[in-house]
C-alpha cells in the first residue's frame, strides 16, 4: 500500500507535499491580507472587499451562487477568517502531516485534502447551512484520522516515557475540535466531520489496492514530464 523509501521527502524537497499544502494556505492568507490593506489605503470600504475578494471565494449553501461561483467548492478550504485559526489548523496538519509521511504517504496528503473539501462542500450546501462554509478545518481531519487508521501505534515524542501514541493525540485533537465547533450551527458540524471520514475511506480503499489519488500522480507526472526542458 505504501510507496517506496523515497516518497519520504526532507523538508525543503520538492515532493514535500505538506510543505506545499502549508505554503499555499499561507500565501492565500497573505495575499488576501494585503488585498485588504490595499483597499483600505484606496480609502474603499472594507464591504466592497469582502464582496469582491472574500465572498467570491468561500462556500455558500446556495445553488444560485454556486452556479454562478462554482469554483468556491475548491477555494473555500484554502481561506481562513483569521490568522489564529490558520495557525492552529497548520499546526495540526503538520502533526499529523509528518506522520503520514513517515509512513511513506506523503503521496496521498493532498488527495485527502482535496477530497474531504469536495465532499465537505456537498454535504454543507445539501444541508442548507446559513453561514458561510471556509478554513481548512475539514480537510485538517481527514488527515487526522487517515494518519490514525494507517499508523494507530505510532508514537511521537519518544524520548518522553516511551513516546505517546498517535491515536492518543488523534482522540484529543477529536475532542478539542468538539469544543471548537460549540458554536457553529449544525449544517458546518455534520459537513465537517462527513468531509473528515474522507480520510477513512481513502485509507480502507488504499488497503484493498484502490488509490484515488493515482490520478492526480499521473496528471502531475504529466504536466511534469511536458515542462521539463527537452535534450
Amino acid at each position: 500500500m505504501q510507496a517506496s523509501g523515497s516518497d519520504k521527502p526532507i523538508l525543503g524537497a520538492d515532493n514535500n507535499a505538506l510543505i506545499a499544502l502549508i505554503t499555499v494556505n499561507l500565501v492565500v492568507f497573505t495575499f488576501i491580507g494585503f488585498l485588504k490593506v490595499v483597499y483600505y489605503l484606496s480609502s474603499i470600504s472594507l464591504e466592497q472587499f469582502y464582496m469582491q475578494i472574500v465572498h467570491p471565494s468561500i462556500l455558500y449553501a446556495n445553488l444560485q451562487i454556486l452556479l454562478h461561483q462554482p469554483w468556491t467548492l475548491f477555494t473555500y478550504n484554502w481561506v481562513h477568517e483569521g490568522f489564529w485559526i490558520l495557525l492552529t489548523n497548520m499546526i495540526w496538519l503538520t502533526a499529523f502531516g509528518v506522520v503520514l509521511q513517515a509512513a511513506n504517504s506523503n503521496k496521498h496528503l493532498f488527495p485527502i485534502y482535496f477530497y474531504s473539501g469536495i465532499l465537505g462542500g456537498f454535504v454543507y450546501i445539501l444541508l442548507g447551512g446559513n453561514a458561510p462554509f471556509m478554513g481548512a478545518a475539514t480537510s485538517v481531519m481527514a488527515i487526522a484520522l487517515a494518519a490514525v487508521l494507517l499508523v494507530p501505534k505510532h508514537r511521537l515524542l519518544q524520548n518522553i516515557g516511551g513516546g505517546i501514541p498517535l491515536w492518543v493525540l488523534g482522540l484529543g485533537y477529536f475532542v478539542v475540535q468538539c469544543f471548537s465547533f460549540m458554536h457553529l450551527e449544525w449544517a458546518t458540524i455534520i459537513a465537517s466531520f462527513i468531509g473528515a471520514s474522507t480520510g477513512a475511506i481513502y485509507i480502507m480503499l488504499l488497503n484493498k489496492g484502490v488509490d484515488l489519488g493515482k490520478w492526480m500522480h499521473q496528471l502531475l507526472h504529466l504536466v511534469n514530464n511536458s515542462l521539463a526542458p527537452k535534450k
